[in-house]
């Protein structure tokens, strides 16, 4: 019998075990190992910190799902990955594999020095839970903190939103090296510029942060103290150690456009360094449409069976950025639209594809 393991439990996974438990495989022992029971889906994150969505809402169980699809689940770190000797190494064991499928995420990676205790990283996404309990359990709800998001993205705009609904008092400030949102439309940018003056957002564009200690931002011209600085942009893959892997200067591993790395081994999302699309970004847009390509790919491989599918990124996606207040932007090319109906349909998708 046919080993497969699943490394990590992220979108392309839960794809994977949502498929096995509607048409299982037979002769095939399969392994999903993950150093966290669940799986958080970040679309949806800003809503739980708002306080819209619950955190069985946002969230897989990815043991139940596991045993529901029949697939053996291991909850322990992997240290490494020997591609040559076809071996996962965990904390506590070594398992052997036929086939193996890469989708471990991604975690903050920041290109100056960090020495602070007040520093905390919205990935992976369950620090980020926990350090908004943490908040409301610090009885922050009603208290005047001075918040930084470092990171224009839709990542860190969507987080100041949301914290600004959840805790009216907090004193927050964006800072980005570049412009605000750069991958939306300027129509889109400068209704979220207006939206975030509304909201007594603060937003600090085209300022380089050198450091952070003794709870000051320090950049190239002024020094910001503050109270928490979440860290929302600049990212690199897990700290595992891949053995004859073709990896990239961020630890993500190099696949083609079948999202393999050879004939049986496979990886994707915030894992994966596509090598025909070396700039695409690590948003979850891309890894929700690599997922069907994963699935596809990797039962054809356990079969032995039919030609690989190639991803291909499409060039324009929609996006839409909640904005707090159940009020959204919607993104598309050069079309923008604010409002609710935007967020009613992001809402709409989101619970989608949360259903099993």
């Amino acid at each position: 019998m046919k080993n497969l393991i699943l490394a990590g439990g992220g979108h392309g996974h839960i794809n994977i075990l949502k498929r096995l438990i509607k048409s299982p495989l037979k002769d095939i022992n399969i392994t999903l190992i993950t150093d966290y029971g669940r799986q958080y889906y970040s679309g949806m994150l800003s809503g739980f910190v708002e306080g819209i969505y619950t955190e069985d809402e946002i969230s897989f169980d990815v043991r139940e799902l596991s045993k529901r699809a029949n697939v053996n689940y291991v909850e322990e770190e992997i240290i490494s990955i020997d591609k040559n000797k076809k071996v996962v190494t965990t904390e506590n064991d070594e398992y052997s594999y036929d086939f193996l499928s890469i989708n471990l995420g991604s975690m903050a990676n920041v290109n100056f020095p960090v020495d602070d205790n007040g520093v905390l990283n919205v990935k992976p996404i369950s620090e980020l839970i926990e350090t908004k309990e943490s908040f409301l359990k610090k009885g922050f709800k009603d208290e005047v903190k001075k918040i930084y998001f470092i990171g224009g993205g839709a990542s860190g705009v969507e987080l100041a939103f949301s914290f600004r609904e959840a805790f009216k008092n907090f004193d927050i400030t964006i800072i980005t090296s570049g412009e605000i949102l750069e991958n939306f439309n300027e129509k889109s940018r400068k209704k979220v510029r207006k939206l975030l003056n509304k909201k007594n957002i603060n937003l600090v564009e085209g300022s380089f942060v050198t450091e952070i200690k003794n709870h000051t931002i320090i950049t190239e011209s002024v020094n910001y103290e503050f109270d928490y600085v979440f860290l929302t942009s600049g990212f690199k893959g897990v700290d595992v150690k891949y053995i004859d892997f073709d990896v990239d200067n961020r630890n993500y591993v190099t696949v083609d456009e079948r999202l393999m790395v050879d004939e049986s081994t496979f990886s994707m999302g915030d894992s994966a360094n596509i090598y025909k699309y070396p700039n695409l970004t690590k948003a979850g847009v891309f890894a929700i449409r690599e997922a069907p390509f994963l699935l596809e790919n990797l039962m054809s491989a356990l079969k032995n069976s039919g030609d690989k599918k190639s991803y291909e990124p499409q060039l324009k996606y929609l996006q839409i950025l909640n904005c707090g207040g159940k009020k959204a932007i919607m993104n598309y090319g050069k079309f923008s639209f604010y409002g609710r109906l935007s967020w009613w349909l992001k809402d709409k998708i989101d619970r989608k594809y949360m259903e099993i």
